[in-house]
């Protein structure tokens, strides 16, 4: 398998795993192909190879409403039941004899609907209160992680009890995905083909399409039904050459066994 080892990836994360020995919240914010699940994945598989087993649970507070991610409590029978959120939080906070690190990473937008429900656990006093009474202690072996787009609907109380690590979509950029694809072909002659079409038509395609550049003039961006980032437009391109590619292969090979046959 064909892979990169970027600097400024290894980089961030150092200063995730750096900001989580500071901060049982972190955040990792930057828009999207950027990098930030490859970041948090890789610390991961890092502390478990290293002897520090680390598991992730993984949540879209967004996906459900904020009784399915807390709970309720009927009012009527006093009955209670657990959301997504609180049953995960009450599990991973069970007191274990074992070295390793449990992190809740809350893979969605922020706003104040889910999130202000969590301050509480995001201060000094690491406590969820839900709404039967219940107050659940995040321990030492636990931390939570955010993985967002932007802070555009954070309130400045959540912000500021996180730790901050910004990933930067320009730092990767589209061209090292296409390397990595072109360069697992098996054929030399379709590499250099495929490299030469690209640099000559891709760049400037992108230009045109995302900033409205034509011939190094600016024109109107072009209008998306759904908004796309170079990272995108180029991994489909790949998606394509890889069907494209196989149609053709099979079709050789279809053809050397009609003539083997006749």
């Amino acid at each position: 398998m064909y892979t990169f080892l970027l600097s400024l990836k290894v980089d961030k994360v150092v200063q995730l795993y750096e900001t989580m020995l500071t901060r049982h919240t972190s955040m990792v914010v930057g828009p999207t192909g950027g990098g930030k699940s490859v970041v948090i994945n890789t610390l991961c598989q890092a502390q478990t190879r290293l002897g520090l087993v680390t598991k992730l649970y993984t949540l879209n507070p967004k996906a459900c409403s904020v009784i399915e991610l807390y709970g309720i409590l009927d009012p009527v029978t006093r009955d209670w039941t657990d959301g997504l959120l609180s049953n995960i939080f009450r599990e991973i906070n069970k007191p274990t004899d074992k070295n390793e690190r449990r992190y809740i990473l809350f893979d969605g937008d922020v706003d104040a609907l889910w999130v202000e429900n969590m301050n509480s656990v995001m201060d000094d006093n690491k406590l969820l209160t839900l709404a039967n009474g219940e107050r659940i202690r995040l321990q030492k072996h636990c931390a939570l992680l955010v993985e967002v787009g932007d802070l555009q609907y954070a309130s400045p109380a959540t912000v500021s009890r996180c730790g901050m690590v910004f990933v930067d979509p320009k730092n990767l950029g589209y061209k090292l995905y296409w390397e990595r694809w072109v360069n697992v072909l098996s054929s030399e002659e379709d590499r250099q083909l495929l490299h030469k079409l690209f640099n000559k038509y891709v760049p400037s395609c992108i230009l045109m399409i995302l900033e409205g550049i034509v011939d190094g003039r600016q024109g109107e961006k072009l209008k998306a039904i759904v908004p796309q980032t170079n990272l995108n437009l180029v991994s489909q391109l790949c998606y394509m050459l890889d069907a494209l590619l196989a149609i053709r292969t099979s079709g050789e090979a279809a053809s050397e066994k009609d003539a083997k046959g006749g």
